[in-house]
This record gives structure tokens, sequence and C-alpha cells, in this order.
């Protein structure tokens, strides 16, 4: 079937043979395939990748740049949590992790402190790893979505412990220790969040979002004092002002999907669909019409993909609440494809699909992130700002509130789940 496979994406293109060495990997991070089909709005959409070194290759060329294992903080984390380590220190915390409210029953904080000081070790030599020369995380574009990031998990369990030792502090009494595992759970979480990776981003949402019901639990003791609240909020501001590009995420993203059609040009559909998908297929007798429909169309499969990737591209330099029409628009028109010749199988079942959701997830953090930011300056007296700040995944702004001895930032997320955040109110040194 792969065979035939093959032969049908070359007669596809023309019949022009293809020259391609299979024990080369590399040459799917070339887009040597695609480059070779004869197809002008194709090579119209690729060739300004290829010039502007966005390519699978051009990307992990520009990682592997001034790359220092030696002196990389990742490289020693990942040393802190090898093989399925991570994984299973994940797993273990999941129950724990998110707390809406921060609040654990006398049982599971036992619990929480007994795994705090079985891998107290690892805390330490994961803060050493934040302190050193380099911190630069890697991965393979020129693998495409089978690329290993395991550092994801490792930077997760670390913020995940840092976020679990702050309960434990709080249940002592320990404010500056509290306030100090917020600060190193934010630091892991926006380290994290620069890497130009989706799922990276993802993640790193999630960290920020654990650890700022831990922040609020910090501001609610009766006795927190300034100084506690500025070490959070020195370390969420520096991370507030250098904010990663959306784009670069989603650059990166695109390289991975040209990657995946190099694979199906390669005869490597089947390699491609993910397990419980390919099972579905098969189960419901659809496996083969699913190929020859993708072998079929896939030049312009391919063309649609780009020109929706371009849109989303371009449309990171707008504030969310002005993109959510456009991605709602590119939605419909994949939808329209429905039922025709013309069905993008690959971008409409695969590529494309979560576009929004993600970009919403990442909006809704920097969104959050920016709140809180807001919140700790205003806590640590602080006039409000004029105007007032607006809020990039609703466009409305902030709902700020100053009470003689608090401070409340509400309307985060707009969709009736608003993040109220509630802090005390100190007076400027």
């Amino acid at each position: 079937m792969l065979l035939c496979l093959t032969a049908a994406l070359v007669a596809g293109c023309g019949g022009k043979p293809m020259v391609h060495d299979p024990n080369k990997p590399s040459d799917y991070g070339r887009l040597t395939l695609t480059r070779q089909v004869n197809h002008p709005e194709l090579t119209r959409l690729i060739d300004p990748i290829v010039g502007e070194e966005k390519t699978p290759q051009g990307l992990e060329a520009a990682l592997t740049t001034g790359l220092d294992p030696e002196n990389n903080g990742v490289a020693a984390l990942m040393k802190i949590y090898p093989g399925p380590i991570a994984d299973q220190m994940v797993d273990s915390t999941d129950a724990w992790l998110p707390s809406q409210d921060f609040q654990f029953p006398p049982l599971m904080l036992e619990k929480i402190h007994a795994y705090v000081v079985r891998h107290q070790d690892k805390i330490v030599r994961g803060r050493a790893a934040l302190q050193m020369p380099q911190w630069k995380y890697f991965w393979q574009p020129t693998a495409g979505y089978m690329a290993e990031v395991h550092f994801v998990e490792c930077t997760r369990v670390a913020a995940r412990l840092e976020i679990l030792s702050a309960a434990v502090a709080l249940a002592d009494q320990d404010l500056d220790a509290a306030a100090e595992h917020i600060a190193f759970a934010l630091e892991f979480a926006s380290r994290l969040g620069q890497v130009n990776h989706v799922y990276a981003r993802r993640i790193a949402a999630e960290l920020r979002e654990a650890a700022f019901p831990a922040a609020a639990a910090v501001g609610a003791q009766a006795d927190v004092n300034r100084n506690q609240l500025s070490t959070i909020a020195k370390t969420l501001t520096s991370h507030v002002a250098a904010w990663p590009n959306d784009a670069d995420a989603w650059i990166a993203d695109r390289a991975c999907g040209l990657h995946q059609y190099e694979l199906i040009r390669d005869g490597q559909f089947l390699s491609t669909l993910p397990r419980d998908e390919y099972q579905k297929l098969k189960d419901e007798n659809e496996l083969d019409a699913t190929v020859r429909a993708v072998s079929r169309n896939l030049n312009y499969d391919e063309v649609v993909y780009l020109k929706q990737m371009r849109v989303i591209i371009e449309g990171c330099r707008l504030p969310f609440y002005q993109r959510a029409e456009m991605l709602s628009q590119l939605h419909a028109q994949l939808t329209a494809f429905e039922g025709t010749n013309d069905y993008p199988t690959v971008a409409a079942k695969w590529l494309l699909v979560d576009v929004s959701k993600q970009q919403r997830i990442a909006a809704r953090d920097k969104a959050l992130s920016t709140a809180w930011s807001l919140a700790l300056q205003l806590a640590l007296g602080a006039e409000p700002p004029e105007p007032t700040p607006m809020n990039t995944l609703t466009g409305a702004p902030y709902q700020i509130r100053i009470e003689p001895r608090r401070v409340v930032v509400a309307a985060v997320d707009g969709s009736g789940e608003d993040e109220i955040i509630a802090l005390p109110r100190f007076t400027q040194p």
C-alpha cells in the first residue's frame, strides 16, 4: 500500500523524478520532495519560507547556533530527570495540581510534604541549573512532530516541585520561603514559554496558572508583608516585559507541518497517523479511501495549509481579540471544503485542528500574567496607570478597584469565568 502511495504521489507531481535519498532524513528538513513538485502556486508559497530559512533545517540551525551543552542549564535539568522519571513525577503530581483555591486537606498535605522532602535534592539542583551561564532549549524541527521534547516534562516537574513546596511553606507559615518558591516556579514557566514550540508554550501557560493560586494564597495571609509580594512581583514583571512573540511558535509549527507533508510524499502517510486515528479509520473501513484522497489531492492540500498558516502567522501581530474573527473565518473556509474533491484532508483533519484553541490558551496566559503583574504593582503602592491597560484577550480594559486596604483586578477571561485578583495594599516605601 505504501509503495502504491509513493507511486501515486510521484505521478501526481507530473511524473517528474524526485531526487531524494531515504537514508538521509535531513532531506525532510530541506523540503527536498516538496520543492521538486511542478506546481507554481505551491512553489510560490514555499520559496519565501526557504529564502527566510524558516524550513525545518533552517530553524534547527538557528537553535544549534551557540549551543554549549557543558554550560547549558537545560542539559543539567534533564540530567536531574533522566528517562521516564519526569513522566512518572508528572503523573504523581497530577492529583495535587492544579489547585484552584490552593487548599489541601491535612492528609493530602502530609503526602505533599513527604514528596517534597523526598525530592529536595532535585529542587536544589534545579535552582542551580537556572544559574548556569546558558539556558537554551534545543529540539529538532527536522524531526517534525516526532521531535523529542522531553525538556518540557523536566521543566514541568521542576516548576511543580516549587509550587508544592510553596504549599508546604504556607502550612508552616513561612511566607518568605513560599514567595521564593512561587518566584522560582514562575521562572521555570517563563523560560519554557520562550521556546518556539506550541506544546512547550501551552505547558508554560499551565504552570503559570498553577502558580497564581499559590500567589493568591500568600496574599491572603494576614501577616503577609511587602517584601514577600515584591519577590513575586519583580519576577513576574520581568517576564511580562519580555513576553515572547506568538509568531515564532507558529512558524516552527508550520515547519513541522511541512515536514509532515514530506513524509507523506515519501510514502509514509500511514506512519504519520496517531495510533487511535489509524485504528478508527481501519474500524470504519475508511483507511484505503483516506489514503487515496490524500494522494490525489496532496499538492492542493499543502497549498491550503500554507495559505492558512501564512494568515495565522501574520495575524500574530494583532492582539488576540482582533485575531479571533480571522481564525473563525479560516475555520469556515476549511468547513466549506467538506464533501468536495478539493477537501484538504491532511490540513483540515490533522494539521490545522485546534489552532484557535491553542492561540486562545496563549492569549489567556498573557492576559492573566499581565493582570497579576498589574495587581502586584498596585499592591506594592503604585498608582493605577492611565489609561487603564487593555486586556488583549477580550479587548476590554482591566477592571481595577483600589480600596483602603486592598486592590482588586478583575475581568481577565471574559467568558463568564473571570479571574478576580485581590491583594492587600501597601504604601510606597
